[in-house]
């Protein structure tokens, strides 16, 4: 499709990411009892990121059968897999918990506050993720053009550190 970029995982990565921190700020402020009414937009948030993290592990994963991966990151390339198929789960997880305590109206007290605090590890964990993105790409050139046209060579990735 003429339309998407090439290669799309870059540009959907940032909305699982942005998706996850606006949604953790609508809920931390819906606590105030004047802005109660932003717990449902922060419920929709929150399946919104979780959408978004299930199509950047997808793209992910389709975008590395084609990369040209250096060897010196190989095990970077795992771990960012790795941290982004946890956060993918979890954030499917955390969004059909707040679905289902916003649905019961359970979703008050303490409870919110603990409730609250896997959403603040959640954004711990997205962050963790877009670091080791941000290395594999900043670091050791994976995805870009110069390394993946043979340009430069992989084990250089002609980067500037």
């Amino acid at each position: 499709m003429g339309f998407l970029p090439d290669p799309l995982h870059p540009a959907l990565v940032h909305f699982p990411i942005a998706l996850t921190l606006a949604a953790l700020f609508l809920d931390l402020a819906a606590r105030h009892p004047r802005a109660r009414g932003w717990q449902d937009a922060a419920v929709v948030l929150w399946l919104m990121a979780g959408a978004g993290s299930v199509v950047a592990v997808l793209t992910g994963n389709a975008a590395h059968d084609d990369a040209v991966i250096p060897q010196a990151a190989r095990a970077l390339v795992e771990q960012h897999e790795g941290r982004a198929e946890l956060f993918m789960w979890c954030v499917l997880a955390y969004a059909a918990l707040r679905l289902v305590l916003a649905w019961k109206g359970w979703f008050v007290g303490t409870l919110a506050w603990v409730v609250l605090a896997g959403a603040l590890v959640l954004a711990g964990l997205v962050g963790s993720v877009g670091h080791l993105g941000g290395q594999l790409v900043f670091k050791h050139g994976v995805g870009t053009a110069p390394v993946q046209r043979g340009l430069v060579a992989p084990s250089s990735s002609g980067v500037p550190r």
